[in-house]
């Protein structure tokens, strides 16, 4: 149902209603302040904070004496505020929003309780991302554990929620240095979905999820799972059509973003300590800066604009290295002529060289898969990448075979994953064989 725009002289009433008739007049204040905050598109986060702010202390009144009735209202207010600090890079007060926004939810389920995942579990989702930007990364996993165990509660077989729960919960885990825990919940991970007889024949999830976890555990320093990972990714690709939907292309790229964005929070950190050009675009006050991913599917926009940081700067040390400009847009207009029609940009011959831009190559791919990219858009902002990345690859590998096997199988790793977002199913197979047979 839609609705119409509030507007100042809405406030304005409805403030004199407060004054005159608290029962009625606070809560619709309250609510209308919140509906105030989401003015024109053009509007800034920070001009929507006061408004919030405003609503967010009439509802903490209206609940501070046990009082259940506005509790699930005031939540999603703190929420909206949090969101709102989130957008405007304010972390701190961010941070504190969403621990009272999924402190209010939790009281609300007590009061009503529900069947479902419900909200107080998703106000926790996304303290555990709060939690995890500011560096505590302990209280995350506390968090997300408590979600994860929700989850695992009310999930049926072929639902989907228990996947992000239990990726998010290795990303903290690794995050807090809990190695050990975290490959004990991927494990988990990899049952659910292999047990799982409602798992659609035409979805690409399963051959996704065990795909991602073939490049951490190629990460992790264990190369015999990830050799049988990538047979058992392969096999659930041999199941789809050749040809895929993208019906559901958002939460297929979604959740390949997060894998991606976990399998490469190696190469970040250790870009930190690296020499230029490496080291472009990382922050090494900022431990997160690798790991949008995790956040993702919840939206934390500190950590992506965070992540974004050093993309252009990435682009230009590639164009140094080929010769062709890089695109850094997010989505390009339609009547733009499509990149590199001149075919694939040229590949150094030094193999010093070349390493390194297999190295800025990953790291500017890694960047761009936690941007928005529309389906009609994919086939040339993210495939074409990813392909060149094989290339320079292969021939690293063809220089140096015993030195560039690891590198040339998480590429095509990379490049499979993609393909089933695509659709590109058949692709995926053969790709993912051939890492298969190379990681052997």
């Amino acid at each position: 149902m839609r609705r119409d725009p509030v507007t100042d002289e809405t406030v304005a009433r409805l403030r004199v209603q407060a004054r005159t008739d608290p029962a009625s007049g606070l809560p619709a204040l309250a609510a209308a302040l919140r509906g105030r905050a989401y003015g024109p598109p053009e509007r800034r986060p920070e001009d929507a904070v006061p408004f919030l702010e405003e609503s967010a202390g009439i509802y903490r009144a209206l609940v501070a004496d046990g009082s259940t009735e506005h509790l699930g209202a005031a939540s999603h207010t703190l929420s909206s505020l949090a969101l709102h600090h989130s957008l405007a890079h304010a972390d701190d007060l961010a941070l504190v929003a969403r621990q009272e926004a999924a402190d209010l939810a939790r009281r609300a389920e007590v009061a009503r309780p529900v069947p479902d995942l419900g909200r107080a579990a998703v106000m926790r989702a996304d303290l555990a991302h709060g939690l995890a930007e500011a560096g505590r990364f302990d209280e995350a996993v506390d968090a997300a554990r408590a979600v994860a165990d929700r989850s695992r509660a009310v999930t049926e077989k072929g639902g989907s929620d228990l996947t992000w729960r239990l990726l998010d919960l290795t990303l903290l885990l690794r995050l807090a240095d809990r190695t050990e825990e975290a490959v004990a919940v991927e494990h988990e991970a990899l049952a659910w979905l292999r047990d799982d007889p409602a798992e659609p024949v035409r979805s690409p999830v399963t051959a996704l999820r065990t795909a991602g976890a073939a490049l951490w555990f190629a990460d992790l320093g264990d190369p015999g799972q990830a050799h049988h990972l990538l047979a058992e990714a392969a096999r659930s690709c041999e199941r789809l059509p050749a040809h895929g939907s993208t019906g559901n292309f958002g939460f297929h790229e979604a959740l390949r973003s997060a894998l991606f964005a976990r399998s490469g929070v190696r190469d970040e950190q250790a870009a930190a300590d690296a020499p230029d050009p490496l080291a472009l675009g990382v922050d090494p006050s900022r431990r997160l800066q690798p790991v949008l991913g995790l956040s993702l599917h919840h939206w934390s926009f500190s950590l992506r604009a965070s992540f974004e940081d050093g993309l252009v700067a990435l682009a230009r040390a590639v164009e140094a290295i080929t010769g062709v400009p890089e695109c850094t847009d997010r989505l390009p207009d339609e009547d733009d002529p499509p990149e590199h029609t001149d075919g694939p940009p040229p590949l150094p011959d030094d193999r010093d060289q070349l390493a390194t831009l297999g190295t800025l190559t990953r790291r500017l791919d890694l960047r761009r898969a936690v941007l928005e990219a529309h389906p009609s858009y994919y086939a040339r902002l993210t495939l074409p990448p990813l392909r060149r990345s094989v290339d320079i690859e292969r021939r690293l590998h063809a220089t140096d075979p015993a030195d560039g096997t690891r590198r040339l199988v998480r590429a095509l790793t990379d490049l499979a994953m993609a393909q089933l977002v695509h659709g590109d199913n058949a692709d995926a197979t053969g790709t993912l064989h051939e890492a298969h047979a190379l990681a052997g």
